[in-house]
């Protein structure tokens, strides 16, 4: 089964997706990529890069740079936050609360209408006062409303807590380490870097980040990641009304049952059906990388996941 689930992405018969790469126990099970795709081929993750950017968060924390995800934004951030008056209760948006996408600033991407919403803020120069020029729809760490504006912000917070540009700092903390080479970032229209989305990323690169995880912080000998951030990340911290999903720090959560068998999932997902997926009662990391923006084909890697793969396993 596993041997045909290869031949057929490099055959590519799963319309739109353009590679797979799945482990179980640490032992590559197939890496196949549809025709005109390598291993060296940097694909636009769109949101998957948000997950990354919780990483980078959570190396501040470590560094005591960030003391506590309950730090409010516009303490480290006074100039993004000066047009607000003193008693502006969206002074108290914290870290954690864009982390969970729980903001309560009228900013859902899910929704066209929205006044947030991101294609809107793309045509902005500022993003960020973009973001900040919205009114609260909803108190604020209560509701879910998914919102890249927030993520985008979080990267001036990297950038004035390190001292370092994104991309420098990612290097340094995060790619380096895990080995992962020639990762491309998108600037704003500012000259900040888009951590909400648009990282270039090839697919063994997505998979090393799916066994940081499953490692729990840790490339061999070296702990990359603390293993307390990475348990919080894929802690549940909200329910979403939209979807069966669940949210950490801007990592997705599910679980159900596959024969009998109960097994939750983490994953990261950007938009065309780029995805991390890691499956820790399966000791399981898989991702794949997909050009079906927009479209419902985008889901293909998690029904080939849920549907062909694990039932394979399990068998």
């Amino acid at each position: 089964m596993i041997e045909t689930i290869a031949g057929k992405l490099s055959r590519g018969n799963y319309d739109g997706i353009t590679g797979g790469m799945v482990s179980v126990d640490g032992k590559l099970l197939f890496e196949a990529y549809a025709g005109g795709n390598d291993a060296d081929k940097r694909h636009d993750v769109r949101s998957a890069t948000k997950s990354i950017t919780s990483l980078l968060i959570g190396e501040l924390v470590e560094d005591g740079s960030l003391s506590s995800v309950n730090v409010k934004v516009s303490k480290i951030l006074p100039d993004e936050f000066a047009h607000m008056a003193n008693d502006d209760p969206r002074r108290g948006i914290r870290i954690e609360d864009i982390l969970t996408m729980r903001t309560g600033l009228a900013c859902n991407d899910w929704v066209p209408a929205s006044l947030g919403q991101e294609d809107k803020m793309y045509k902005t120069r500022d993003w960020a006062a973009f973001l900040l020029s919205q009114p609260l729809a909803h108190e604020i760490g209560e509701h879910f409303s998914y919102c890249t504006g927030g993520v985008v912000l979080l990267g001036r917070v990297i950038e004035k807590l390190s001292g370092m540009d994104v991309p420098s700092f990612a290097e340094e903390r995060l790619f380096r380490p895990l080995g992962i080479v020639g990762a491309k970032w998108e600037k704003t229209p500012t000259g900040h870097t888009d951590t909400g989305g648009h990282l270039r990323f090839s697919l063994p690169d997505l998979h090393k980040l799916g066994v940081l995880m499953l490692n729990m912080g840790r490339v061999g000998d070296t702990q990359v990641v603390t293993e307390d951030w990475i348990k919080a990340s894929t802690k549940e911290h909200t329910n979403i009304h939209e979807r069966h999903e669940r949210y950490g720090y801007l990592w997705w959560l599910n679980s159900g049952e596959v024969k009998g068998k109960a097994v939750s999932l983490i994953f990261a997902h950007g938009n065309g059906g780029n995805f991390i997926f890691i499956m820790p009662e399966l000791n399981l990391v898989a991702a794949f990388t997909g050009k079906n923006y927009g479209k419902p084909t985008q889901f293909i890697p998690m029904q080939i996941l849920t549907k062909e793969i694990v039932p394979a396993l399990i068998n």
